[in-house]
């Protein structure tokens, strides 16, 4: 819309005093009109889309519920930014007379009607007054009441129904409708409460009540002068709960009447220009839809949520105008030219619009709202379709603010059943998946028949002719950890992304035939205890794995067998009393659970991915497949026979095939420790003798290494402690693996649970293929006997045994050969899917890493048939393949014939990009991390109490202050990025300053966002808050965005291999400045594209050969010296270990006298929730236990019922075995 003034002079900055949608709304016009736009926003919106828009945004202090209303706040972020006028949008201070004047009274431009105009409008009774001196009809009805007697009487004058309303209230807040005198007292009370609770004015007045009403407003627009001009009516009337859900322009029932629709309209311009008004309003009426009689309800004094519709079919910007009259004020004109305006309004509108109003709430749930994580939004696109919006991919919906996330509004030239039908596409075919929505309930309204022939009145919603049934399944209990899978995960994604899916693939996927799903959809995997499910459509389903109970509508389901559920029953699993995890399977799955890199499986770690990144909590709620009920009327029973079922080989012992390494590995019988988890199953047994004395550069303990590639079901040595890495497992990371577990053992893997033990048995790569193909034909089978294909007889479980065999683990070894200037490789065995391939000594190198990249170009070119998946790092590379495609042989000879082929290839020049990074050192975060850890972990070690000062010793520098300069300056060259969500590995460029240390021993728990860390020569970026082992020198930013919204995130991973970074050292007041704006996604990177050339790298680190060596040298003799005494220290702290648990261990867990109670599996006492003393109820959580990260409710039953605790035998932090007592009542 063009101008209508000659241009802004005044006016150049906004402050917007608002947030979500209609800041962002309000922003896109002021770019328009060439203005600056300033945005204010509390902490919980950091996410929000009208910080990153505006040209300007500040922090508001405070709490987050009162951020936007705390009027002094707001006033003084408009003054500091240099703001010449302040708009309101609607809520918060739109209507807020006082506000008004205060921000007149602060010398800047109100954006609005004046403040006198917005207290006469803003009480009821006065607003009728009005209404009726500018000649406005209005509904039969009182002034204000001051009992219930007066309002007995004035309705039994004006005849029921009626309405009693509190004159500040609005929105529907602060209304009661009485159809009789009985009603009349009660409700007298209740808006009387309301009131003074809402609006701090407790004054009402009563109103005829139109049973078949509908709800019709005019856009009114004015000038201050007295000069005022309409943009249409629009159609209101389908609400919920007296708010507006779907609304039209024009209004169907006024379209039909154009004699009416210019009464309305004059009855609108009638009383703006008797008031003066100035600025956008609106003017809303009650029509009656039997005679089409209309009557003044209220006027608003602001920008109405709906007035997207108007601008469509009217072609006018309403921001613009507000805009244009507040400069027009501001110069002391008064306003706009009256001639202008009446030249924007048009005598009927030009085709139809309609808007539906999107909420992150529960319809199943009485529309509860539902705030959380938006994984991903995806709006459709077609012309005549507008979103008014405030949320992308990653946004974060808070329970502070009201649930709206989006306006649809579509318009159509020719028809009203084409805006629907084009309204109907874009609800349908538009994706915003995390939160519950109401699309489903929109899709309902603006489909029915009703509102495509225009008879939706008031009362349309809860009426005959309104049907909405949600096609959704309610969480009312998530059970232990209830987690979304799917296969085949996100194998081959890479950059720290786990690749996921079910921990007992098998299992999984006859649950999913069985419901008569294709084996990988996706499903609930259930550990330890399952879930409770409402079901407000009937669904087929299917449970597998682990053995638990089932009750479906009270009674008891079977396992291995095709269920159905009734719409409006629940589904309850109970505790998993054999196996570990079981699998709930629905036919057609989780239509609107995102897929997030390819794959809907949940990754809890890295809070990616199935219902928000988490396991299923009550009140989640999840679409089923709109074709459920068609599914369900052709249901039939289907099973598998008992014989051929898996459930009945789950045990406490296990015996897991795996790649060999190391011979006395498989002497031992390990035991899982309750800190086992999708991410890792921590092993307990004993130390063992290592052959070397430490990792080299890689660090102190022989465990550790420089970095290496991690293969899925490795054994990964935390320090002492092996750790199994499962689907959920880091990628990569400085710690060694000795075996690996067999891909087709990985079912098995899934159903060990805490306190079972675990024998390994070594297999050649033959025999694992074995018992891959095994578990292929179980499941290609049970599909043949469902398809009737095959017969049960067929039918058996997986054979599991295997003869014992050992094979080398070096594949294949080229030596190094000085003359023709090659590099020694070894190609090792890692798992029957994995080759890992090292280059060299223990020692990082940039130029090995540009003979690794070299090779993984090729790789990742495709060049290198079979490869699944690929992991660079700075001495290695790690191939996965897929042994059922390509053989290991094969894929051996591939890699083979790569190096030769590349030997004499020239290093060219790699491309880089160089990002500088803001850098905080000795960081408060840091600090607090290490005092933690000396607290609850090691008081005492040679790396504490400061990080710094041990690098700077065990490096032969003279000072920390020395060291942290060094590091600062030296650029830093990216040689792998995954572990976890995208980690950076990156090495100092200069060789005299590769600093080694060694890693935390035992890991930290806590670890800031950002955080930078030395572990062996690497430095890391810790992407996300973690555990971690690396030693802390400093925050800076962090280096993934799950959903890529930041600047400069191609992936969710910012940097790739061979990006360079440099440091730059801040303040803590620049550092938090810097860190506020990229968490609002307005920092754009520093960042410069270059190339990374390994000839003059090559020259560079020729010339300082003889200082480099003097270096290493010392750092050498200091690492020695430095890991001697932390043998010392670390040997002491194990002493002390065994003899407080040897002290310890005399009483906790053993068993007492009187009733006890007991731990139901191994796990650590988390927390006690009572005292001795206490007396106990049926049904009462007495404790939490904590296994596999998960939080185990231990309640007391009816035997306990009023007794009294006597001893507390297990204080928080003992681990028990299952059995164990936690604590002991008596009578």
């Amino acid at each position: 819309m063009p101008l209508i003034i000659d241009s802004f002079q005044n006016i150049r900055k906004v402050l917007i005093a608002n947030r979500g949608e209609i800041a962002c709304r309000i922003i896109r016009s002021c770019k328009e009109l060439g203005l600056t736009s300033i945005a204010i926003y509390s902490k919980a919106d950091r996410s929000s889309a009208h910080v990153r828009l505006a040209d300007e945004a500040w922090l508001l202090p405070g709490n987050d519920q009162t951020a936007y209303i705390t009027e002094e706040d707001v006033l003084e972020i408009a003054k500091k930014s240099g703001a010449h006028a302040v708009i309101p949008g609607y809520g918060f201070l739109s209507e807020n007379d006082g506000f008004a004047e205060k921000v007149e009274a602060a010398g800047l431009t109100w954006v609005g009607p004046s403040s006198e105009v917005i207290t006469k409008f803003g009480l009821k009774h006065t607003a009728r007054e009005l209404a009726v001196q500018a000649g406005v009809p209005v509904i039969s009805g009182t002034d204000l009441l001051n009992s219930a007697e007066e309002a007995l009487a004035a309705a039994s004058k004006i005849g029921y129904p009626v309405m009693l309303k509190a004159t500040a209230g609005g929105g529907g807040m602060g209304l009661q409708i009485c159809w009789n005198e009985s009603e009349i007292e009660a409700a007298f009370h209740s808006v009387h409460a309301r009131g003074a609770t809402l609006f701090k004015n407790t004054a009402m007045f009563m109103e005829k009540y139109v049973a078949k009403s509908r709800h019709v407003e005019v856009q009114v627009f004015g000038n201050g002068l007295g000069g005022a001009v309409h943009f249409g009516e629009r159609e209101c009337s389908i609400q919920r709960r007296h708010q507006k859900v779907v609304e039209e322009c024009p209004s169907p029932f006024v379209h039909k009447r154009s004699e009416m629709r210019e009464r309305l309209t004059s009855c609108a311009v009638s009383l703006a220009s008797n008031v003066c008004y100035g600025s956008a309003g609106t003017v809303e009426f009650l029509v009656d839809d039997t005679d089409g009689s209309f009557y003044f309800l209220e006027m608003n004094t602001r920008l109405q949520v709906e007035h997207g519709i108007t601008e469509m079919c009217y072609d006018v910007d309403l921001v613009s105008l507000m805009l244009q009259q507040a400069e027009m004020q501001a110069r002391g004109k008064g306003g706009l030219d009256i001639d202008a305006l009446k030249a924007l309004q048009k005598t009927t509108p030009t085709g139809f619009a309609i808007e539906a109003r999107v909420y992150a709430e529960v319809p199943s749930r009485n529309f509860a709202p539902s705030p959380g994580l938006l994984q991903h939004v995806d709006w459709y696109e077609a012309p005549g379709v507008r979103v008014d919006t405030w949320i992308q991919s990653g946004t974060n919906i808070s329970p502070f603010y009201d649930p709206m996330i989006a306006k649809v509004i579509v318009w159509d030239r020719d028809s009203h059943d084409q805006a629907t039908d084009k309204m109907l596409s874009t609800l349908t075919r538009s994706k915003v998946q995390g939160c519950p929505t109401n699309f489903q309930y929109l899709a309902a309204i603006v489909g029915s028949n009703a509102f495509r022939i225009g008879d939706t009145t008031t009362a349309f919603l809860t009426s005959d002719h309104f049907k909405f049934s949600p096609t959704t399944v309610d969480v009312i209990s998530g059970g232990a950890y209830t987690t979304v899978q799917d296969l085949p995960a996100r194998k081959g994604v890479g950059n720290g992304v786990p690749e996921s899916g079910p921990m007992d693939p098998v299992s999984f996927r006859v649950a999913n035939l069985l419901a008569g799903n294709d084996e990988n959809m996706e499903a609930l995997e259930v550990t330890l205890v399952g879930p409770e499910l409402l079901f407000h459509a009937p669904a087929i389903v299917a449970v597998t794995g682990g053995v638990v109970d089932i009750v479906v509508d009270g009674e008891k389901g079977d396992m291995y067998t095709s269920l159905l559920v009734p719409a409006g029953k629940k589904l309850k699993l109970g505790m998993v009393s054999s196996g570990c995890r079981s699998y709930i399977a629905i036919k057609g799955g989780f239509p609107t659970i995102p897929v997030y890199l390819g794959s809907k499986s949940t990754t809890t770690t890295l809070k990616l991915g199935g219902v928000q990144g988490r396991h299923l909590l009550p009140n989640d709620s999840l679409d089923l497949d709109p074709r459920t009920e068609e599914w369900a009327t052709k249901y039939r029973t289907i099973g598998i026979p008992q014989n051929a079922r898996l459930d009945g080989i789950w045990k406490n012992k296990w015996d897991l095939y795996t790649m060999p390494d190391r011979q006395t590995l498989y002497e031992t019988e390990w035991k899982i420790s309750h800190n086992a988890s999708r991410s890792g199953y921590r092993l307990k047994g004993p130390r063992l003798n290592w052959s070397r004395e430490d990792g080299g550069e890689g660090g102190s303990h022989p465990a550790n290494v420089i970095d290496e590639p991690y293969s899925y079901g490795g054994l990964n040595w935390n320090g002492d402690d092996p750790v199994i890495l499962p689907v959920d497992g880091p990628m990569a990371g400085g710690l060694a693996i000795t075996n690996t577990v067999v891909r087709g053992d990985f079912w098995r893997l899934g159903q060990c649970r805490p306190g079972d033990s675990i024998r390994f048995k070594r297999i050649s790569w033959d025999s694992a293929l074995v018992l891959r193909h095994r578990t292929e034909e179980y499941v290609s089978q049970i599909k043949g006997y469902l398809n009737g294909q095959i017969s049960s007889g067929v039918l058996k479980p997986i054979d599991t045994d295997l003869p014992e065999d050992w094979e080398e683990t070096i594949l294949h070894h080229t030596p190094s050969d000085p003359a023709k200037k090659t590099i020694e490789v070894k190609y090792r065995q890692a798992g029957d899917c994995h080759i890992h391939v090292t280059y060299g000594s223990m020692t990082a190198s940039a130029l090995i890493r540009v003979h690794i990249q070299h090779r993984l170009n090729k790789i990742e070119s495709g060049e290198v048939k079979g490869v699944v998946a690929v992991i660079g790092c700075a001495r290695s590379y790690n191939v996965q393949f897929d042994p059922l495609v390509t053989t290991q042989k094969e894929m051996l000879a591939r890699l083979i014939a790569l190096e030769e082929a590349l030997e004499k290839a020239s290093h060219s020049p790699l491309p880089s990009r160089l990002f500088k990074f803001p850098i905080l050192l000795d960081d408060p975060l840091s600090k607090q991390a290490i005092q933690d850890y000396m607290a609850t972990v090691r008081e005492s070690a040679v790396y504490l109490p400061d990080n710094m000062e041990y690098i700077a010793k065990a490096n032969g520098v003279k000072d920390r202050e020395t060291a942290l300069k060094s590091i600062v300056t030296c650029p830093q060259l990216v040689v792998g990025v995954s572990f976890l969500a995208g980690l950076p590995f990156m090495l100092p460029l200069d060789p005299r300053l590769i600093y080694v240390a060694q890693k935390y021993n035992p890991v930290r728990a806590f670890t800031a966002e950002g955080t930078v860390g030395l572990g062996g020569p690497l430095t890391v970026i810790y992407p996300m808050e973690s555990p971690g082992g690396y030693q802390l020198w400093g925050r800076t930013l962090s280096t993934w965005d799950p959903h890529a919204a930041k600047p400069g995130f191609e992936h969710p991973w910012l940097l790739r291999e061979f990006d360079q970074i440099q440091f730059y050292e801040v303040t803590s007041k620049e550092f938090d400045d810097i860190y506020e704006q990229f968490k609002t996604g307005r920092l754009t990177f520093d960042v410069e594209e270059t190339t990374f050339d390994p000839e003059s790298y090559e020259k560079f680190i020729d010339s300082i050969a003889e200082e480099t060596a003097d270096f290493v040298r010392k750092r050498n003799l200091a690492t020695k010296a430095a890991t001697q005494e932390e043998n010392r220290l670390v040997q002491a702290w194990r002493e002390k270990q065994d003899q407080n648990a040897a002290e310890g261990g005399d009483d906790a867990g053993s068993e007492g006298e009187g009733t006890t109670v007991i731990a139901p599996m191994t796990s650590s006492v988390w927390k006690v929730n009572v005292n001795v003393g206490d007396e106990v109820k049926n049904g009462q959580v007495v404790a939490v236990l904590e296994a596999m990260k998960m939080e185990i409710a231990v309640r007391a039953d009816a035997s306990m019922d009023g007794k009294t605790v006597k001893k507390i035998v297990s204080p928080p932090g003992t681990v028990l075995d299952p059995g164990q007592v936690i604590m002991t009542l008596t009578e």
